[in-house]
């Protein structure tokens, strides 16, 4: 008879449990995970952001080239005049203010402030928060909007300003675009020193 040799439990099998059961553990702390941030997804409400909340990380900035190339000269009564001109004259109007003594304009300026003046022909009835979402729109979109408040009795905007008054959008957005106003709130004529 030959004697049996107790049964050695190989270090492979050993090996194999250990890895299943670390996997296995794994496993269930990740579904925990998964179940825990389900969790708190289903708690945050709906609307995460509104439109305005989106309009309000890239804003006109029609106030301040306002305030930084008008207001320090002209009174808001004398803008107010202003406002009211037609798209030719607004622009002549700046063109002229460069004769002006102590008048530093920047040729630059010229097109953002004509383009400010006009969009503020809109702040007349709306606010800043409703002007800035101009900027979530096609120019197509801003056309039809600017046309539906033109057809509006007192609006102060004729249909055929309508044009003029979409490219002075899409110039304002375009600067902000392009001066990054994301990145800082300094007009590009006043930087910060670096």
């Amino acid at each position: 008879m030959a004697t049996e040799q107790p049964r050695q439990f190989p270090a492979f099998r050993i090996i194999v449990m250990l890895v299943v059961l670390v996997n296995i553990v794994l496993t269930i702390a990740l579904v925990m995970q998964v179940r825990e941030l389900q969790q708190r997804v289903a708690s945050l409400p709906p609307d995460l952001a509104r439109k305005h909340d989106v309009a309000m990380l890239r804003p006109l900035r029609v106030r301040q080239i306002l305030v930084q190339n008008c207001v320090e000269c002209h009174s808001s009564r004398r803008l107010g005049v202003t406002v009211s001109m037609e798209p030719a004259e607004i622009q002549r109007t700046v063109e002229r203010m460069q004769n002006h003594p102590g008048a530093n304009i920047p040729p630059g300026e010229f097109e953002r402030i004509t383009a400010s003046l006009l969009v503020a022909r809109c702040a007349r009835c709306h606010g800043e928060e409703t002007l800035n979402l101009m900027v979530l729109k096609t120019q197509p979109e801003r056309i039809a909007t600017i046309r539906r408040m033109a057809a509006l009795p007192g609006s102060g905007v004729r249909q055929d300003q309508v044009l003029a008054i979409a490219q002075a959008f899409d110039k304002l957005i375009e600067e902000g675009d392009r001066s990054g106003t994301d990145k800082n709130s300094y007009p590009p004529a006043v930087q910060p020193p670096r």
